[in-house]
Order: C-alpha cells, then structure tokens, then sequence
C-alpha cells in the first residue's frame, strides 16, 4: 500500500508514430489510461498517463518504431528522486556545517610566551594535568580560574594573563625574577649597598667592614672595602666579601570603599553567535541584552564568532573599617613578597590610614623588610 502511494504520479509525454490513432488504440486494448489527448502535427500526439504504465508505453512506441518525448512529470515519486539525487550534496554541506562549528567551540592550540627562567614545557605541563590541552572545549575553560590555578602551581610567576582568541589559548606570564647574590671576585672592588637601609648585622669574610649594627646607609655606600690591615697601619688589597643583613622599606597603598555602592560582577551572563562572511554577519544567537552594565568580550577571529556579555550591578556595601584594613594589609604584602627574594622576610609592618570622604578610604602600610643588601 505504501508503495502505491510513493509510486503515484503523472507524465506527460509526447509520440511520434506513423500511425498516432493506431498507437492510441494499441494503449486502450493493453488497459492503459490515457487523458488529455492532444494532437500536435500529423504524426506526434500528446498525452497524460500514470507513472506506472510509463515503461510500457516506451516499448510500445519502440515496437513501432516511434519516438518518445517527456514534457512534464508531476507526483510524489518524482520529489523522492530529485531529492535523491540531490541528497550527497545536502548531507555534504549539512556535515560540513556541522564540523565547522563544533571545530569553532573547541581549542586546538596552545601558544605560551615566557620570558628565561620558565621554560614553556613546564607551563605546558601544568595546563595538562589540569586537562586544558588541544581538544578541549571553550566552554570548559574559565580563563580566570586557570590564571590562579597556574599562579598557584608555580611560585615564580609574576603575573600571567590567558585569553581565547579563535581556537588559540595564549598564555603570556612575566616570571619573578630573584636578584642573584653577587660575590666579588678578587681584588676587584668594595661590597657596596644595592639599596637604602638600616644595618642589622655584618660579617666580613674578607675586606674591612665600613659600617656598624643601626647605622643608616644609602644605596651606593660602601659596606665592605677591598682591604685589609689595622687602621693607621699599611693596608693592603683584598677580596671584599661577607654578610650584610639590613632592615629595607617599602611603601604600598590602596584605596577601599567600606560603605556605598560599587559595580561587580553578577555571574550572568548571555552571548550572541553569528557566522562572518566576508563582513556580513549571520546571526545564530541574538541575545537580546537587558544588562544595565556589563562587560563585553569579542571572540571573532574563527568562521563562527561569539560576544559574550558578562553582567554587572551595582551593591550597597556597608563593611567594618578594621577588617577591611586587615584584609588590604594582607593583600598588600602578598603582592610584595612576590617581588622580593626567598631569603628576605618582612619583619614588622607600619600602618596609617586616610579617609577620603564618600565612604573611601586609602590604606598605607609600610612594610619593613629584613635581607641582604649587597
């Protein structure tokens, strides 16, 4: 039943026998219906018949030596064929669209950009025992958490910055860099101070120590001379070397909002998806984007491109002063000891505090720093 329903359809078609009345009768006696008979000239006639007397009334007219034309053909059957025809061709560009963009959702490179110290198989490394490797999908990737993630696998990461652009994760990161202990050689010059302090201990080895336990020196003073003898006495050259532990400074500031509004981020966010062609845009997604403030990012280096909105609202904050100032302190000196060396350690930490008005304050803190000034 199915397949009478596929197989309905007309043609019509036209014939040239030497005898149209003659062929005609011939189709009537094999029971074949024939309608919209129309005579053209003396030896072609045209006509309508179903789609499944078509072959018979080809031989027919072979039979007869007679020539066969189709003019038109209309029915369900005739569809399935074109569409059958046609089908390599659709399913060929249906899965080429397809691949593209799910090729376009997935990262599948890694570009990292060190300075010496940290050579990029090490960040490599880390990124792939994390599973942020070629293949990965860029919705699995939050940018931000794998920036604290590999600051906090290795310690001698300034700052990085990891962004998604096309089907790239690029990773640039400055490395911190600790200053080497330099050692004179011989006969070469005094031990002289690399930056401003208060004395706190000194030992030379070799040389003669030039300053005191509290004395006060400026970068540039000579700690340690390249000699050596009892003072009024002959002196004579040597290697300037040993020890000297001084108390530094340094003073870092931020200001903190303790009571008003400030914008931050809601986590909502909505993109908009769209083809490129050759500047044209195609949209796939339009959000239609009802964020007050927000911010933006572009991803449109790919054949299919994305603008994701990330939402933010202003908050009322009402914050305890003293615990702000500790959490501000704290912030502080995390970000100093990531300039400093592994053997320098901030011994005391002076704080004063400036209120600016508005609900704003700026925080101050000087930090003192026990290290080796030479």
């Amino acid at each position: 039943m199915e397949s009478k329903k596929i197989n309905k359809g007309t043609i019509v078609i036209e014939v040239s026998v030497i005898s149209p009345e003659k062929f005609l009768n011939l189709l009537w006696n094999k029971n074949i219906k024939v309608s919209k008979i129309k005579k053209i000239d003396m030896t072609t006639i045209r006509f309508e018949i179903s789609y499944e007397d078509y072959e018979e009334v080809i031989n027919l007219a072979h039979n007869l030596k007679g020539k066969c034309r189709v003019v038109s053909s209309k029915g369900l059957i005739f569809i399935l064929e074109k569409l059958k025809r046609q089908a390599s061709i659709i399913v060929g560009i249906l899965v080429f669209c397809v691949g593209l963009y799910i090729l376009s959702t997935h990262i599948w490179s890694v570009e990292i950009n060190t300075k010496q110290n940290i050579p990029p198989y090490e960040i490599r490394k880390i990124l792939t025992s994390l599973g942020v490797k070629p293949g990965i999908k860029k919705s699995d990737v939050d940018v931000y958490s794998l920036e604290r993630e590999l600051e906090g696998k290795n310690k001698d990461i300034l700052w990085i910055r990891t962004r998604i652009e096309g089907s790239t994760l690029k990773v640039v990161l400055e490395e911190k860099v600790t200053p080497p202990n330099i050692q004179k050689e011989s006969n070469e010059g005094d031990c002289v101070a690399k930056m401003d302090g208060e004395i706190k201990r000194i030992y030379a080895s070799s040389g003669t120590a030039k300053v005191s336990p509290g004395d006060i020196v400026k970068e540039g003073d000579v700690l340690i001379s390249a000699t050596q003898g009892l003072e009024g006495k002959e002196e004579f050259p040597a290697e300037a070397k040993g020890t000297v532990i001084a108390n530094t400074f340094y003073e870092k500031e931020m200001e903190i909002l303790l009571k008003g509004k400030k914008i931050e981020s809601t986590g909502r966010k909505d993109k908009d998806i769209y083809l490129n062609f050759w500047g044209n845009k195609i949209y796939l997604k339009k959000t239609v984007n009802n964020f007050k403030y927000y911010d933006k990012i572009k991803d449109d280096n790919g054949f299919v491109n994305k603008v994701t909105y990330f939402e933010r609202s202003d908050k009322e904050v009402d914050l305890d002063r003293d615990t702000e100032i500790k959490k501000g302190t704290e912030k502080l000196k995390k970000s100093l000891i990531k300039t400093l060396s592994n053997e320098a350690k901030i011994s005391d930490e002076n704080i004063s505090v400036e209120d600016l008005g508005n609900g704003k304050i700026r925080l101050k803190v000087i930090f003192i720093v026990e290290q080796s000034i030479i």
